[in-house]
């Protein structure tokens, strides 16, 4: 992987680089859910994370840019994003209830393999047996990493079936949304999802009833990891992938996202105490060959 990074010339290096830190800051975003999951409930989460980061987003894409996106685009972006921040977010943070931080962010990690399978089913991309190979390895990284059941606890079939779920709402948001990426910018696009995702979330929580149940019982440490969700983890990790992918091709950042497990990995057994084992570090170094291969086989073609 790391030699068909280097062999980008200097200008691509940079987005590359982008990606590489959007991942690592994605894996600390599961170690920073885990922290105060068990003090607040997953749509609260999601609803933080993605309306923080949606706000401040729309901030920055008013004052520095004026694309828009086309009117007759907005509804199914707007749709695309109820998916992606309403659906990923709530499942995402409602699987970090019940495994560890690494574990959940692996299982994330085979979106690109999933969505390599799914593109090649609507005919959208042709696959080779160098693509196939490294699907079967990144498929066989997620088994691998699941089946180690002894560190995870009685109840993380519930998290990784979540988890899961999150990992296919990614990839049909990936996947649906290129037609709409390719008529308007990358950044309005993913303030409109971003927003959109929010109010869905919003409009859960009230029809729940209590609104502000899992947003104020937080303490001041809380209160930092939470904002770390909605500014760090969430609008720079979510700016800085979009802002690779209108520079280099897809299959280059796709290498990077092996790098949202391994901070989840260390930040967790430092600061949470969570395991690091066997069975993850085989599956985790499977997905990234699986990607590698993947990748290379998409470029070459």
């Amino acid at each position: 992987m790391a030699h068909s990074l280097l062999r980008m010339s200097s200008p691509r290096l940079l987005p590359v680089f982008a990606a590489a830190l959007s991942s690592i800051l994605g894996g600390s975003s599961a170690v920073a859910i885990r922290y105060v999951i068990d003090d607040s409930d997953p749509i609260s989460i999601a609803f933080l994370r993605c309306g923080g980061a949606g706000i401040a987003m729309a901030v920055v894409m008013f004052a520095a840019t004026k694309a828009r996106v086309l009117r007759r685009d907005l509804a199914p972006v707007a749709a695309l994003g109820v998916l992606m921040f309403g659906g990923f977010g709530y499942l995402f943070s409602a699987g970090l209830a019940y495994v560890p931080a690494a574990r959940g962010a692996l299982v994330v990690a085979a979106m690109p393999i999933l969505v390599l399978v799914l593109a090649t089913a609507m005919g959208r991309e042709r696959m080779t047996l160098a693509k196939a190979v490294g699907a079967a390895l990144g498929f066989a990284g997620v088994f691998i990493a699941l089946g180690d059941r002894a560190s995870a606890g009685p109840e993380a079939w519930r998290g990784d079936l979540l988890l899961l779920g999150a990992a296919l709402a990614g990839t049909f948001h990936a996947v649906l949304s290129v037609p709409y990426l390719r008529r308007n910018a990358a950044l309005p696009v993913m303030v409109v999802q971003l927003l959109a995702g929010s109010v869905a979330l919003v409009a859960v929580l009230v029809v729940r009833g209590d609104p502000l149940a899992g947003l104020v019982q937080f303490s001041p440490n809380q209160w930092f990891v939470v904002f770390w969700i909605m500014f760090v983890g969430g609008m720079a990790s979510f700016y800085m992938w979009f802002w690779a992918l209108e520079r280099v091709p897809a299959s280059a950042v796709a290498l990077t996202i092996s790098f949202n497990p391994v901070a989840a990995a260390v930040g967790g057994a430092m600061l949470l105490s969570e395991p690091v084992t066997l069975n993850l570090l085989l599956g985790l170094v499977a997905i990234a060959v699986g990607l590698a291969v993947a990748a290379r086989a998409r470029a070459s073609a």
